[in-house]
């Protein structure tokens, strides 16, 4: 697997009350120290037990400077969320898919929907948002922004597909989508699952490629015209 690029400390909160292209370089600095902290507290502590107190120690700044731009601890949590997402949903958007094969596309962009989840402090803020937007109102953010630009990757290459005549000509590509977002990375926020019914670990390097494996093979089977074998349903893979 290859490394995600440790960008954690570089997350600029849009929803800090002031975006980051008007803030000055002193407070641009201030905010992604607290969200670094924050971050790194949260993935490690959970929402219900990280301390504001500890975050801002780690950032060196006081409490009431945090809660100077965040008004409760939910907020900076839910801040950090979006700047994760964002960055994530960014990198999954910028690479192009257009050059390749339609079989090949949609692999990659499986592959890339996962890669993220390298990041062990990203696995633990997944885990802790699912638990985070079940019981709070979302508003909207990056990921509901973001999300109409992803839908239209998968249409696309969906497309691409069934006009080559690799793909079927039956499949919802929305549907497909949110299917294949839960087939690939819900793994990685349901461990105990994935533990207890298929032996893997997605802590481990080697079992969460297994998974990523299987994942994406799995999706390919759903939407290929004619199954072949290229990408057979067991552990090993290709």
């Amino acid at each position: 697997m290859a490394d995600l690029p440790d960008t954690r400390d570089d997350l600029v909160p849009r929803c800090a009350g002031t975006t980051a292209a008007k803030a000055p370089p002193n407070k641009r600095d201030t905010l992604r120290r607290i969200t670094g902290a924050a971050r790194r507290e949260f993935a490690a502590r959970g929402l219900a037990d990280a301390r504001v107190d500890d975050i801002a120690q780690a950032a060196g700044v006081t409490k009431q400077l945090v809660y100077h731009y965040f008004r409760s601890k939910e907020a900076l949590f839910a801040c950090v969320l979006d700047e994760s997402s964002a960055q994530a949903m960014a990198t999954l958007l910028e690479h192009e898919l257009d050059h390749l094969a339609p079989r090949e596309a949609l692999r990659a962009l499986l592959d890339n929907m996962l890669r993220p989840y390298h990041d062990g402090e990203l696995r633990a803020l997944a885990q802790e948002g699912i638990r985070y937007h079940e019981s709070h109102t979302t508003p909207r953010n990056s990921f509901t922004g973001l999300a109409p630009q992803l839908k239209e990757k998968m249409r696309a290459t969906l497309a691409r597909g069934v006009a080559s005549g690799d793909f079927r000509a039956d499949v919802d590509a929305d549907m497909l989508l949110a299917m294949a977002a839960l087939a690939t990375t819900s793994a990685y926020v349901n461990r105990y699952t994935v533990a207890t019914l298929a032996g893997l670990d997605m802590a481990d390097g080697a079992d969460a490629d297994t998974w990523r494996r299987f994942a994406v093979a799995f999706v390919l089977a759903a939407v290929e015209r004619e199954r072949g074998t290229l990408d057979p349903l067991t552990r090993a893979g290709r």
